[in-house]
């Protein structure tokens, strides 16, 4: 019978050396804009966890499996053949990844091990593998690192996992922020206002940034690849291409407004609402946008029946939905040219504070009230604590007050404080 298991994706059990010419690794090694995740050094590994490594495609999340194996091969030292890494792209269904991972622990039962799923979303009903192979006991003496690029199907899966994850929790990786940003090599020397100048024109996913560094610019190849990877998440899902660049388009021409379900889809070939809200909520659930609700104080929460705000996750995917949509091409260009305007530039900037502080704080809305006709960008609710927050391009001395709180003024000058005062992780 032949064997199921990948070999060629596990070199190190031929030769432990071959993890240092990884090509994941060899890619940033030494390299200016090479990036730690703090999470690999910081996750400890024990018997019976499971982790799921979270985030759009793209980002690294394989990478930083690497670099996880490289932790444990090279530093902690331990079996080459305890460690197992397992693309599953390529993984035809739940009972083709039973059959596989079986096949590794045959004459492994007992013994600690490592498992490293990677893209395991894209397997059918892939807990129904993994509570196979634990109610065989498979597992109790390992810990499982699982990744993927689709919020709802990871979240949605490891709940039918009760029980069983130890001590194991969510991981998430995004594209860098400006803080991280400033730990990359190239960038240590450059003040936060050069950084939020570069965050705004390039983003923070791996290529781009090695782009920008490398060759001046994002070039428009990697502005096509990042397209490609969403046109292509989203027919897994039966989405339509033109719908999703409709969609992806009234999303960047709308940035920053209040708007409703018909009036995003207002002077655009999509007809329902209904349309428009599936393909957000795809979006939202591939780490590619973040809706940003109304805060009710009634409710002391959000209000989803109002009109909300949408924000794409990175300035990178902007320049991808609105030259999309145009056929546009030297793309960086054009984004250079878009910031130069002041109104773009304050949309680019509002959305670059928003989704800083949606990775940081739990719950982060913003405020409108047509009786007062007053609106407040950010609302951050922490340990019984509101805070409200005016974004503006530019530093403003007028006193706001909302909700009988005064109102704090964010504008790029007082950015940096906002973020180094920033050490709430997130729950």
């Amino acid at each position: 019978m032949d064997s199921k298991i990948p070999k060629y994706q596990n070199p190190w059990w031929e030769n432990p050396q071959a993890m240092l010419d990884d090509q994941h690794l060899l890619a940033i090694r030494g390299k200016p804009y090479e990036y730690t995740p703090s999470l690999v050094c910081e996750t400890p590994f024990a018997p019976g966890d499971i982790f799921v490594l979270r985030g759009p495609r793209q980002v690294g999340k394989t990478t930083t499996l690497k670099m996880f194996i490289h932790r444990l091969l090279q530093k902690e030292c331990v079996d080459p053949h305890s460690v197992f890494y397992l693309s599953c792209e390529a993984i035809i269904d739940f009972r083709e990844l039973i059959e596989v991972l079986s096949e590794y622990f045959a004459d492994r039962k007992g013994k600690r091990t490592y498992l490293f799923l990677d893209e395991i979303s894209f397997v059918s009903k892939w807990q129904r593998a993994i509570l196979a192979i634990a109610n065989q006991g498979l597992i109790n003496s390992s810990t499982l690192v699982l990744t993927g690029s689709n919020a709802r199907d990871l979240r949605e899966s490891s709940e039918r996992l009760p029980g069983r994850r130890g001590k194991g929790k969510d991981l998430e990786l995004f594209p860098l922020s400006i803080p991280q940003l400033k730990t990359l090599p190239c960038f240590q020397e450059c003040s936060f206002k050069r950084l939020l100048e570069i965050y705004m024109l390039v983003g923070g996913f791996p290529r781009a940034i090695a782009d920008f560094v490398t060759l001046g610019a994002v070039t428009d190849n990697t502005y096509d690849i990042y397209r490609n990877w969403i046109v292509g998440d989203a027919s897994r899902y039966d989405l339509r291409q033109e719908t999703l660049k409709q969609i992806l388009f009234r999303i960047a021409q709308t940035m920053g407004s209040r708007i409703t379900w018909p009036k995003l889809i207002e002077n655009s070939p999509v007809k329902s609402h209904e349309t428009a809200l599936e393909y957000v909520e795809h979006l939202k659930d591939a780490f590619l946008c973040h809706v940003h609700y109304c805060y009710d104080p009634d409710l002391n929460g959000p209000s989803f029946h109002k009109a909300r705000k949408i924000y794409f996750m990175d300035p990178l995917l902007y320049g991808v939905a609105v030259c999309w949509r145009e056929g546009r091409v030297n793309i960086a260009q054009w984004m250079k040219e878009t910031l130069q305007d002041d109104s773009e530039y304050g949309h680019m900037f509002e959305s670059t504070v928003i989704n800083h502080a949606a990775r940081i704080y739990p719950e982060i809305f913003f405020w409108y009230s047509a009786k007062e006709q007053k609106e407040i960008d950010l609302v951050l609710k922490y340990s019984g604590e509101t805070s409200l927050y005016e974004v503006k391009r530019s530093e403003d001395s007028t006193v706001l007050r909302a909700l009988g709180r005064n109102v704090s003024i964010l504008h790029p000058q007082s950015f940096e404080k906002f973020l180094t005062n920033c050490s709430v992780p997130r729950s």
